[in-house]
C-alpha cells in the first residue's frame, strides 16, 4: 500500500478493507450497472440519496445521462484519465488490455467532517477531504488496447468491473 503511514490519521485510512465486487462480461452495461448500484445503496443499505454525489469521466456523456435518472447534475463532477479512466495492467509505462471510463460514488458526511475549513470542500474529489467518501467506482471497460499497435478500439462485448470498499 502506498498510504500506510496515514492508518488512523484520518477516517478514510483504516486497518481493515475488503473489496466488494461484481463483473459482467457481455451480460449488461452502463445502464445496468448503475441501476444495479442505485438500488442497491438506496434500497438494500438505505443510503440517503440526497447524500450522494457521482464522478464520471470528462468524455462520458452516456454515464453522466444514465445518472441525471437518479440525481440532479449538478451533484454530478467530470474528471479526467487519472480519477475517472481505468486502465489494465502496466507494462515498462505503456499498458494493454480492457480499459475504459469509471464513474464513482461518493457520500457525504457534511462539511464538520473538512479536514481544512478554511478551505472550500463542497464537493467531492477536489481535495483530501473526510467530508467526501467514494463508496464504489463502476469501471466500463469497453476498449481493448495493443501494444503492438498503440489502438484502442470498442470491444465485441464491452463489460463491468465494480468495486465497493467495506471498512
Amino acid at each position: 500500500t502506498s498510504d500506510i503511514e496515514r492508518v488512523g490519521s484520518t477516517a478514510r485510512h483504516l486497518t481493515f478493507f475488503e473489496m466488494l465486487g461484481n463483473f459482467s462480461f457481455g451480460d449488461y452495461f452502463k445502464e445496468g450497472a448503475i441501476a444495479y448500484a442505485w438500488e442497491f445503496l438506496t434500497k438494500t443499505l438505505k443510503l440517503d440519496p440526497q447524500l450522494m454525489y457521482m464522478s464520471v469521466y470528462e468524455k462520458d456523456d452516456e454515464a453522466e445521462k444514465m445518472w441525471t435518472k437518479f440525481i440532479p447534475a449538478s451533484r454530478i463532477i467530470r474528471f479526467g484519465n487519472e480519477d475517472n479512466y481505468w486502465p489494465a495492467g502496466s507494462v515498462l509505462d505503456t499498458w494493454a488490455g480492457p480499459n475504459g471510463p469509471c464513474t464513482e460514488i461518493y457520500y457525504d458526511f457534511g462539511p464538520k467532517n473538512c479536514i481544512n475549513p478554511s478551505s472550500p470542500c463542497d464537493r467531492p474529489g477536489v481535495h483530501e477531504c473526510d467530508r467526501w467518501r467514494e463508496i464504489w467506482n463502476l469501471v466500463f471497460p469497453q476498449f481493448m488496447r495493443s501494444t503492438a499497435t498503440g489502438e484502442n478500439p470498442p470491444m465485441a462485448k464491452p463489460g463491468i468491473d465494480t468495486g465497493m470498499g467495506l471498512e
